[in-house]
């Protein structure tokens, strides 16, 4: 009687297991919603032609760089020295959202990073953003973003 039990079992736990590797071939993750490493908008990033401005917040927004792209969130600020007004991304909504960062209307940063071509729009992707006593990063020492999980080789 326990030699048929133990065979019923084995056969239910085989078949459970061969299902279980079915769906988990067909597990689909979100992914980076093009805001990864190696994606197009990563490649338009130069960490060796870094440059530092002085700027005035006008509005932090949201907004997609690019049609295959998630919705990212971005700060509109003034450049001190041009009076130019360029968005700074701060990377994915989901990434931007969970962290502990405001940047109220008029207050002054200092926003190191590199000022992009993509898309046809001009904008700065960030390395780190100074303001007042804070220091907020984006990037590693070698350019690659916060959000992004994996890093390439």
């Amino acid at each position: 009687m326990t030699t048929v039990r133990i065979g019923r079992l084995s056969a239910l736990l085989l078949v459970v297991a061969v299902a279980g590797a079915a769906n988990a071939q067909n597990v689909r993750f979100r992914g980076s919603d093009g805001w990864g490493a190696g994606t197009r908008y990563e490649q338009a990033f130069d960490n060796f032609n870094l440059r530092t401005v002085v700027a005035t917040v006008l509005r932090v927004d949201t907004a997609s760089p690019a049609r295959d792209m998630g919705v990212g969130v971005r700060l509109i600020v003034s450049i001190d020295a041009s009076k130019e007004e360029i968005p700074v991304h701060l990377g994915p909504m989901w990434f931007a959202l969970n962290q502990d960062v405001n940047f109220p209307r008029n207050e002054k940063v200092e926003v190191r990073g590199f000022r992009a071509a993509f898309e046809g729009a001009t904008f700065i992707m960030p390395v780190e953003i100074r303001s007042r006593n804070r220091i907020f990063r984006f990037r590693d020492d070698d350019g690659n973003p916060f959000w992004s999980i994996h890093r390439p080789r």
